[in-house]
């Protein structure tokens, strides 16, 4: 069976507008006894964005006790910042920092993307997050081998983009260098395509669904999971992404996992109920108990 590095960007839970540390670590461990190599913290998922630095060090010491299996996202708008969440990250000894590109400003220039990866990898390795649709910024493989050139030690690039053909073109043309799928659809593509993993936001609640497309990839039933899947990411979507996955984990996992941070706003009780039945309906579809 094909083994691929499998990451979760878990979700942040909060608890009266604060990290809650322990639900946080109770839902990153199942994740992790479920089969899941790598947990992502503060990452899009995780509403990174919306965290301050002190609070992404309450995550990097949550997990302490489990540094092989940590990624943490440092990128940012302060370079400063990023540079000491690397440092810190170094000291916990984490598999690796992931790190966005500068975003929200548009026109940056190529030379000071390179210098930012630069900078940020040369405190600890480092996984570049490519999230074109929110950044404003596609990092093509000509970009990343000119950040090695310069001493950049960036080890791999999580590719939130369907354009299968830059991860494609990456992967070809890279040396020594890992390429992850973002989508969550894109799971069954990483395994066909020999890519190197995938990054599912999904997995907070489909972990075991992810088992079933490594354990199928082969054959239809990996098309069959896959599918499954797909439709559960719909439905997150259509209820609201980065609330309705906190409900999702409660239904599927039975793991408390607080409420997001405003304003991504918890499902009303109608709404959570309304899910529910319809992940059942998808349940019953595909013939799948969780």
């Amino acid at each position: 069976m094909q083994k691929l590095e499998s990451i979760v960007p878990i979700i942040t839970p909060f608890t009266e507008n604060k990290v809650d540390k322990g639900l946080a670590v109770q839902h990153g461990e199942d994740v992790l006894k479920g089969g899941i190599k790598y947990v992502f913290l503060a990452g899009s998922t995780g509403l990174g964005p919306s965290l301050v630095e002190s609070e992404k060090l309450v995550l990097l010491d949550a997990f302490a006790h489990v540094p092989d299996n940590v990624i943490l996202q440092c990128g940012s708008l302060n370079l400063e910042e990023s540079i000491n969440l690397a440092r810190n990250a170094k000291k916990y000894k984490i598999h690796a920092v992931a790190a966005l590109p500068p975003y929200y400003f548009t026109g940056m220039k190529r030379e000071w993307i390179i210098k930012y990866y630069t900078k940020i990898s040369a405190e600890y390795q480092t996984i570049i997050y490519n999230y074109p649709d929110t950044t404003g910024y596609n990092i093509t493989y000509d970009m990343i081998n000119d950040i090695k050139k310069a001493g950049g030690n960036v080890i791999g690039i999580k590719e939130t983009t369907f354009n299968m053909n830059d991860i494609l073109n990456t992967k070809m043309y890279v040396p020594n260098f890992s390429v992850y799928t973002g989508p969550d659809q894109y799971i069954l593509s990483a395994y066909r395509l020999r890519l190197d993993g995938y990054v599912s936001g999904a997995g907070n609640y489909g972990y075991k669904i992810i088992k079933k497309i490594e354990e199928n990839y082969d054959n239809n039933d990996g098309d069959r999971y896959q599918f499954l899947l797909n439709e559960l990411s719909a439905l997150s979507r259509k209820y609201g992404t980065m609330s309705s996955i906190y409900d999702m984990v409660e239904i599927m996992t039975g793991i408390k996992s607080g409420s997001p941070r405003e304003p991504f706003f918890k499902l009303a009780p109608e709404e959570k109920g309304a899910l529910e039945k319809e992940m059942n309906e998808v349940f019953k579809k595909y013939n799948f108990k969780p």
